[in-house]
């Protein structure tokens, strides 16, 4: 009777803690509606415009064919992959997680917001793969059961297979596959954690493929009901782990080891290797200040410079699709310049007393802050170069490399122009 009364009471803890959470949730939300700030354009609707309106524009180069087993395991798969990668910051790695359990926040209410926050990731996946058969008018019930499907699945077996990855790494299991990892033991015990994406994968993919035949509707009411299941199930692990691997969660972040003694300026290695000793300081120094200031900046390089290149390599042939790649990695090159000339712009208040008794000259700084802005711009500039270089006929990539190279120099003298000096 007693133990009756205290799961009740934790039940009750935990729906009050849950809607507390998501009310929170709504009013950040709200927030950022009502007063955008600068991080919530370039961080977040910067890259969501940029990925919808390359999927639109591949049109039909980006929609597999339904109609065949391959076409519909490959929706599957696209429609998997972000949310069976995305599973384990969501559920172990958001910024108040800390916070949070310190407040005494029950790890039910915790799982059901996270689980909620990876649904909705999973929904909106399936609605951006739906846009190319949107926009070529195609029939939408055979992809929308296809997605559906492959949603629910990889939603719930990345869950289930994060959570216990998590449960077993906090038990002290090991892994039967921490062999494949190396003979480094820290490797192979993160080895359920660093493979946990894989059968969630495999299940969407199984979804996509099974989903279609008599009874479509039924089928995807049976496979909701599993998942449902199978969530359950994940919920009861995540609450078992958290407590003693949510401690471990932060350790599991790759650092690289540092390359000189603390008491030394490291100016790196490979290509900023070769600038002048002084020049390769202010390099150094100057991407310190730009990582923490502008970290948006760098961030959107590698999701610009995939979709883009995606598009080409899908739909090089169409002016229309250049033309949107160009514009988006123009627009960001753009970003990335005003990012170095507001470096030079708060340099202004402030006297640089360090660099003129270190005797750096203003070549040395130009040079410096150039390598910055031309390193910011080749994650952009050198996948796009390479697959436009193949793709599209009709115009050399060079000039890609050569106007990110004029670009960065352009902004760097305007960003020392700005500071004054």
């Amino acid at each position: 009777m007693n133990g009756d009364l205290t799961q009740r009471h934790r039940d009750t803890e935990s729906v009050s803690a849950l809607g507390l959470l998501l009310r929170l949730d709504a009013r950040r939300l709200a927030d950022s509606v009502r007063r955008p700030r600068a991080g919530v354009w370039l961080g977040f609707a910067l890259p969501v415009a940029l990925v919808v309106g390359g999927v639109w524009l591949g049109g039909a180069a980006l929609r597999p064919d339904v109609d065949t087993g391959d076409g519909r395991i490959l929706l599957g798969l696209l429609a998997s992959a972000p949310v069976a990668f995305q599973a384990y910051p969501v559920l172990f790695r958001p910024e108040d997680d800390a916070l949070l359990r310190r407040l005494g926040i029950p790890p039910g209410a915790l799982f059901a917001q996270r689980a909620l926050r990876l649904l909705l990731l999973s929904l909106a996946v399936a609605a951006l793969f739906l846009l190319p058969f949107i926009r070529t008018r195609e029939p939408l019930g055979t992809p929308l059961g296809i997605l559906l499907a492959a949603s629910l699945v990889t939603w719930a077996a990345s869950l289930v297979t994060t959570s216990g990855a998590a449960l077993g790494m906090a038990d002290g299991r090991k892994s039967s596959l921490g062999g494949l990892m190396g003979p480094d033991a820290g490797l192979a015990a993160a080895a359920s954690l660093v493979y946990a994406p894989l059968p969630p994968l495999v299940g969407g993919a199984l979804a996509a493929r099974v989903a279609l035949g008599p009874g479509v509707p039924v089928r995807v009411a049976v496979i909701a009901a599993l998942s449902a299941l199978w969530v359950t199930l994940a919920g009861r692990r995540f609450a078992r782990a958290l407590p003693r691997f949510a401690p471990l969660s932060g350790e599991l972040a790759y650092a690289p080891p540092p390359t000189a003694d603390a008491s030394e300026l490291v100016i790196g290695r490979g290509l900023p290797a070769l600038l002048p000793r002084r020049a390769g300081a202010v390099r150094a120094r100057d991407a310190v200040v730009v990582d923490r200031r502008f970290r948006w900046a760098g961030k959107l390089a590698a999701p610009v410079g995939i979709i883009a290149s995606l598009v080409l390599l899908r739909a090089g042939a169409d002016p229309e699709a250049r033309r949107w790649v160009a514009a988006a990695c123009i627009g960001l090159l753009v970003m990335q310049g005003a990012a170095v000339v507001a470096l030079g712009r708060g340099e202004r208040p402030r006297l640089r007393w360090i660099d003129r008794a270190l005797g750096l000259r203003t070549i040395d700084r130009l040079i410096g802050r150039w390598a910055v802005g031309f390193g910011l711009a080749m994650g952009v500039v050198l996948p796009v170069a390479f697959v436009w270089s193949f793709t599209v006929t009709t115009s050399p990539a060079w000039p890609w490399l050569a106007g990110a190279a004029l670009g960065s120099l352009t902004a760097a003298a305007a960003s020392l122009a700005a500071a004054g000096r």
